[in-house]
């Protein structure tokens, strides 16, 4: 198909009418553009929770913080860690292991030696 200069703008009224037809289509059908999720490494958690590592190894040790352990590294996924953070529930990973949401950690700043 070939256009001449004069059609063009015919040709971008049409283009238009079928792209809102087709976005109408997709918001009908529930289908959006999901974000992808953002995977985080240990030193992002650990920048992200403004916690050393021994203290996020703690966690997930324990059950408490959300992760995903594949070929011997941790994974975190910022929105299940920031779901875990605003809930208010107990961890339900571990028995006896209590975790107050309340408290507000801090670095101890041990030092090694």
């Amino acid at each position: 198909m070939k256009l001449k200069f004069e059609d063009l703008p015919n040709a971008i009224g049409q283009l238009i009418e079928q792209n809102t037809l087709i976005l109408e289509i997709l918001r009908e059908s529930g289908i959006s553009h999901k974000p992808k999720e953002q995977i985080l490494t240990l030193e992002g958690i650990c920048v992200l929770l403004k916690l050393k590592r021994q203290t996020i190894y703690s966690y997930v040790s324990k059950g408490i913080i959300p992760y995903y352990k594949k070929a011997g590294k941790l994974y975190f996924i910022r929105e299940e860690v920031e779901n875990w953070i605003t809930s208010k529930q107990k961890s339900s990973r571990i028995e006896g292991v209590v975790f107050n949401p309340i408290r507000d950690f801090k670095d101890r700043g041990f030092k090694k030696k």
